[in-house]
């Protein structure tokens, strides 16, 4: 009998085994289409598998295929509805189907988007990082698609409650949107004292569990934080360096804008090199960027 039930169990089994041997190292990689014929071929024997089912629409996620990482969202939203994270997921995706594609189907994505981040902030009080999509998207939306900085800084303010460097620097991100940099400058500067909350500046750096757990913008506006006050550079570059290397095509920051950030990082430190170096990447990324112009410019000028 237990040789019979360890047949039928084998596949889920392998299944397991196989999760961390395979998947991992391809998804560390960046090799996405290979971790998807993977996926797939296990998902065949395994339909309802929810992990299989997470996991491929994170792969499909990476590679930009909003329409197939919406297909595998909303399938394990049917199978198990009171995730939050499902739901988390499912409404990211939908946000950038509506931010790249048709404009005529804008309108009626951005609602489902508000409805699943709302299901999954309701359904988990404490998840940050759904939290932080809904600063994202209230700040971003134009005001007759429903964007409002006053919603926006609510749900900083829920994430203050969460954690208080978070939320800092969810307030500088609106408050900067909004034209109002004195009080962004001030959230910048609370976000950078109390960054050791997020206990990644002591933590192994070849463990990236830390940062993988945050959202990728707060190492962003870390590294901007220490620009803007001129201070705990190797804090800033760190962080700058975190975000581009967690780069992916679910982040709201383009590289280029990174790369001009850690070219100001090493300029303010006179550090020449590093910074043209940074600002080729930034070209690299795009040609004629004109804030990388800007920031090449006052580099040449601090060139011996």
């Amino acid at each position: 009998m237990k040789r019979f039930l360890l047949i039928l169990l084998s596949p889920f089994l392998l299944i397991g085994q196989n999760y961390t041997q395979e998947f991992e190292p391809l998804f560390e990689s960046k090799n996405y289409d290979q971790a998807v014929q993977k996926l797939e071929a296990y998902l065949v024997e395994s339909p309802q598998n929810l992990e299989l089912l997470e996991r491929i629409g994170d792969a499909y996620g990476f590679q930009s295929d909003w329409n197939k990482a919406a297909s595998k969202y909303k399938q394990l939203i049917d199978l198990e509805s009171t995730n939050a994270d499902y739901h988390f997921k499912y409404g990211g995706v939908l946000g950038k189907l509506a931010k790249d594609g048709p404009k005529l189907n804008a309108i009626g994505l951005i609602s489902n988007v508000k409805v699943s981040f709302l299901k999954a902030a309701q359904l988990n009080p404490k998840h940050i990082n759904v939290r932080w999509a809904l600063v994202e998207l209230y700040t971003q939306l134009p005001g007759f698609l429903g964007g409002s900085y006053k919603k926006a800084i609510s749900y900083a303010d829920e994430l203050e409650q969460l954690s208080k460097v978070n939320g800092y620097f969810a307030k500088a991100y609106v408050y900067e949107d909004s034209d109002q940099g004195t009080q962004a400058k001030i959230y910048y500067k609370l976000g950078l004292e109390n960054v050791v909350e997020l206990n990644c500046f002591q933590s192994n750096p070849s463990n990236s569990s830390h940062f993988r757990s945050h959202n990728n913008l707060v190492h962003f506006l870390i590294a901007k934080a220490s620009a803007i006050h001129n201070t705990q550079y190797t804090i800033g570059q760190r962080y700058i360096q975190t975000f581009i290397d967690f780069k992916s095509s679910k982040d709201s920051k383009p590289l280029e804008s990174a790369y001009v950030l850690q070219a100001q990082l090493f300029r303010l430190q006179d550090k020449i090199p590093q910074a043209l170096s940074s600002i080729e990447s930034a070209l690299q990324e795009m040609p004629g960027f004109k804030p990388a112009l800007k920031e090449k410019q006052l580099i040449l000028l601090r060139k011996p």
